[in-house]
């Protein structure tokens, strides 16, 4: 058993501007609205396509990477409409044009420390409503497709 894994519990996703950021120090600077009652970030990562080509000499297929795909998300929440940052990302499902900045940050400071962050850019593709039965919340699903590489920065002590 590892003593370095972290659990979910504990971490929080932000939404910002449309600045169009390529560095930590340009997510850094931003001013960040959290995004309330988060469930479920979900997975996302880097998927490569796969190209292949048949050689007549062997008669093998051959494969190669191709371009690469940052992936995508979906945020489950409990539906909070006047929360600041369900505001904002509700939003940013409305803007077509624009890929939002996106920070996640994991609980694992260490004392006094940094959290690991991950920062990403995303389009928000969508914000849909789900009622369930008697004994859920009325949640909302968020869609996000990354466009840009996400910019990981490990948890660091003071």
């Amino acid at each position: 058993m590892s003593g370095n894994a972290v659990q979910s519990a504990g971490t929080r996703l932000f939404i910002s501007t449309t600045a169009l950021c390529t560095t930590e120090a340009q997510y850094k600077a931003l001013a960040w609205t959290e995004v309330e009652e988060i469930e479920d970030i979900g997975a996302f990562g880097e998927t490569f396509e796969k190209v292949t080509y048949k050689t007549l000499g062997d008669g093998a297929v051959h494969k190669k990477k191709g371009t690469v795909d940052y992936g995508s998300g979906t945020l489950k929440l409990a539906r909070v409409p006047t929360g600041a940052g369900q505001i904002a990302i509700r939003a940013a499902a409305k803007n077509r044009k624009a890929a939002y900045n996106i920070k996640i940050e994991f609980d694992d400071a260490p004392d006094g420390g940094t959290p690991t962050t991950i920062y990403l850019r995303a389009y928000v593709m969508s914000y849909t409503t789900e009622i369930g039965g008697n004994d859920k919340v009325i949640e909302a699903s968020v869609g996000l497709e990354i466009d840009a590489e996400p910019i990981e920065v490990a948890a660091d002590a003071p």
